[in-house]
C-alpha cells in the first residue's frame, strides 16, 4: 500500500513539474509579448500533462472517496492512507516515518540548494530547471518516508 501511494505521489509529482514547464514557456512567450507590444500575442502552452494529472487525480479521488465512505469527506481527501493506522504498532511505524522524512529534509534542502547554482550556467539550454530541483525536495521526502515504513515494518 505504502509503495503504491510512493507511486501515484511521484507521478502526480512528476505531471506536475512537466505541466509547470510548459507554463514556464508560455510565461516567457507572454513576457516577451509585454517587452515589445508590436508583437503578436501568441504563445503556446502543452495542456497534456495537466489534462493527464486532473484525469488521474480524479481517479484517486473518487477511489479514496468510495474507500472511506463512513469517514467525513474532508477527512478522506485530505488524510492519506498511511495516516489511517488501526493498532499502537502502526502510529509507532508512522511516527518513526515521519520523523526519518523530516530529518532528511535537513539534509535534502542544503543540497537541492546546492544544486540551483548550477542554474546560471544551463539556464538557456534548461530554462525551467529550478522547478525540477525543487520538486526533489518533496520526492526525497516521500522516498525517506517509504524507506523508513518498510524498513521499520
Amino acid at each position: 500500500m505504502v509503495f503504491r501511494n510512493l507511486l501515484i505521489t511521484v507521478s502526480f509529482l512528476i505531471l506536475f513539474g512537466w505541466g509547470m514547464s510548459s507554463f514556464y514557456s508560455a510565461s516567457m512567450d507572454i513576457v516577451a509579448y509585454f517587452q515589445d507590444p508590436e508583437r503578436t500575442l501568441m504563445f503556446e502552452l502543452n495542456i497534456l500533462p495537466i489534462i493527464i494529472l486532473g484525469f488521474l487525480g480524479g481517479i484517486v479521488y473518487f477511489i479514496n472517496l468510495n474507500k472511506k465512505k463512513n469517514k467525513p469527506w474532508a477527512k478522506s481527501l485530505l488524510l492519506p492512507d498511511e495516516f489511517e493506522e488501526s493498532d499502537e504498532r502502526e502510529k509507532q511505524i508512522t511516527a518513526q516515518a515521519c520523523r526519518a522524512a523530516y530529518i532528511s529534509m535537513w539534509y535534502s534542502f542544503p543540497f537541492i540548494t546546492a544544486l540551483l547554482l548550477f542554474y546560471p550556467f544551463i539556464y538557456e539550454t534548461v530554462p525551467y530547471y529550478p522547478i525540477f530541483v525543487f520538486l526533489l525536495f518533496p520526492i526525497t521526502q516521500s522516498i525517506t518516508y517509504l524507506i523508513s515504513w518498510k524498513w521499520n515494518y
